[in-house]
């Protein structure tokens, strides 16, 4: 059923299909985590997720179906290591306005997919019109989360980290007629859980994360700087 859809579809139909439905999960697995686990916990389900989708993706370059459920475990993974910003936090968390937050992510892949298949826009242009649009509404959304703490404008920073890899997916799929499209998106449910678990940590280490990095990149300089004095 899933190679007849690849086949049937053109790729940009397909990523923009997966793309939502991985909000849908996001959203859905976020709520259940901040259910089901505690504090930091849904950082370290996530993880474990994460681990037991890599050898999935990798069976899938002989069976193409596993591919899909690297990218299920991936997303449900994100959604329980966001869930730890809002238990750690101790926020309160409701699906609907979740699900409301997801509509600025949409609205991006959406508005990508009509340009690459509708609208009489270049495949560069389009890509540069999305990935610019995605990245102001993301900065937006870190503002009004900084000044009001709202649940919809964290959560939607979240979705909008997502369309932003999504966005990327286009690019790379639509680039490379030769790729398979089911393991490009397997490939950027890695990059999406990665990037929001990364900042779900700095978020709650309050920048040690980031100082910590620093200074391991500091110390390695002085390393060397000292031994060219040698």
């Amino acid at each position: 059923m899933i190679e007849n859809l690849v086949n049937e579809k053109p790729k940009a139909f397909l990523v923009f299909l997966f793309s939502i439905i991985a909000l849908g999960i996001l959203t859905i697995s976020t709520q259940i985590a901040t259910i089901v686990c505690t504090k930091w916990f849904g950082l370290v389900v996530g993880l474990v997720l994460m681990i037991l989708a890599i050898p999935l993706h990798l069976l899938a370059r002989k069976w193409s179906l596993f591919y899909v459920f690297s990218y299920l475990l991936n997303f449900i993974g994100s959604g329980f290591s966001v869930s730890a910003y809002y238990l750690t936090k101790e926020l309160p968390v409701d699906i609907v306005t979740l699900f409301i937050a997801t509509l600025m992510a949409v609205a991006i892949l959406l508005f990508t997919y009509l340009m690459l298949q509708v609208f009489s826009v270049t495949k560069k242009a389009a890509l540069i019109i999305a990935t610019a649009t995605n990245i102001v509404l993301l900065i937006v959304s870190v503002i009004y989360w900084i000044g009001t703490g709202n649940l919809f404008f964290s959560f939607g920073f979240f979705c909008l980290l997502v369309s932003l890899f999504s966005i990327c997916v286009f690019g790379i799929t639509l680039d490379h007629d030769e790729r398979p499209v089911l393991r490009d998106i397997s490939y950027g449910s890695f990059g999406s859980f990665v990037i929001l678990s990364v900042v779900v940590m700095i978020i709650l280490s309050e920048g040690d994360l980031l100082e910590m990095a620093d200074l391991g990149g500091g110390s390695s300089d002085e390393k060397k700087t000292d031994n060219k004095r040698k």
